[in-house]
């Protein structure tokens, strides 16, 4: 799938739709909540004035949220650190662990070390889990 038909395919996928929903229903809930904030602090109570300003900041914020959340390309951020992995390899010239260390020890009881079994097959899968439906 080429990487246009990757972001249309993006505004459409079941998460988004419900991050669609999410932001049209919050959107709307902080501003009428600021809105009556400002009637409330207009007729004398002071704290309010604090909360009028608070919950249109909670607006724009679910709305950063929201648009990061649909534009941001997970592959392209990991790809990005790999070449900064990378890069750092040769300036180095050393080789750059990804693997994390082995922990294991031998008196671990066998109830832990199912876990920690259960943990690296866990960490050994191919696909990575993600809010995006390809």
């Amino acid at each position: 799938m080429n990487r246009e038909s990757d972001r249309q395919v993006r505004w459409v996928a079941p998460r988004a739709l419900v991050a669609h929903l999410l932001v049209l229903c919050f959107v709307p809930g902080c501003l009428i909540a600021g809105w009556w904030q400002a009637t409330v602090a207009m007729s004398g109570n002071g704290l309010s004035y604090l909360y009028a300003f608070e919950w249109p900041v909670f607006a724009i914020f679910s709305v950063v949220l929201w648009w990061n959340f649909l534009h941001d390309d997970p592959d392209e951020v990991g790809g990005r650190r790999l070449r900064e992995l990378r890069r750092d390899e040769s300036i180095s010239g050393e080789r750059a662990e990804l693997r994390s260390p082995d922990f294991r020890t031998e008196d671990e009881d066998d109830e832990l070390r199912a876990y920690n079994d259960y943990l690296a097959q866990l960490a050994q899968r191919d696909r990575a889990k993600g809010w995006r439906s390809r």
